[in-house]
């Protein structure tokens, strides 16, 4: 307290009433900073409660997440189906079968799986198309295939 008042006394004797106020609002300023070194951290914000729908966190159900946004992207295009929807598929369709048959499993059993109907727009062996102008599947045609995806997971 002492040295905040031989400060006041120089600031006047140097710059009268213009010194005393520059002084006194450095002392405030210097106070406050030692006050806030003194204080605990933060408090963290209150987490936000969650909407219907809300997904939460980007890192969370990140496999969920990639299913959504390949799905999303199908009927686009036949070149954005084929890039991005199709090997999805194919691979959530052989990994299904390869838990239920083993791994070794006839590589015809995911198209009698399928069907003839549905296999061409599974089938990983089937080039892919670069028309960006042709539409994709029919949302009705990936809700089958995602049925009998399920399908194979829930018939055990």
């Amino acid at each position: 307290m002492v040295a905040a008042g031989c400060a006041l006394a120089a600031g006047y004797l140097v710059a009268a009433v213009p010194g005393v106020l520059l002084i006194a609002a450095a002392l405030a300023g210097l106070g406050l900073v030692a006050l806030r070194s003194g204080l605990p951290g933060a408090v963290p914000p209150r987490p936000r409660p969650a909407k219907p729908g809300d997904l939460g966190e980007p890192g969370d159900f990140a496999s969920y997440r990639k299913i959504a946004n390949a799905l999303s992207w199908a009927g686009v295009s036949a070149r954005h189906y084929d890039s991005v929807t199709r090997p999805l598929l194919a691979r959530l369709l052989a990994a299904g079968l390869a838990e239920r048959y083993g791994p070794g499993h006839d590589p015809a059993l995911a198209r009698a799986f399928m069907g003839e109907r549905l296999w061409p727009l599974v089938d990983p062996g089937r080039p892919g198309s670069r028309d960006s102008f042709a539409p994709g599947p029919d949302p009705a045609v990936l809700h089958e295939i995602a049925d009998r995806l399920e399908d194979l997971w829930r018939r055990r």
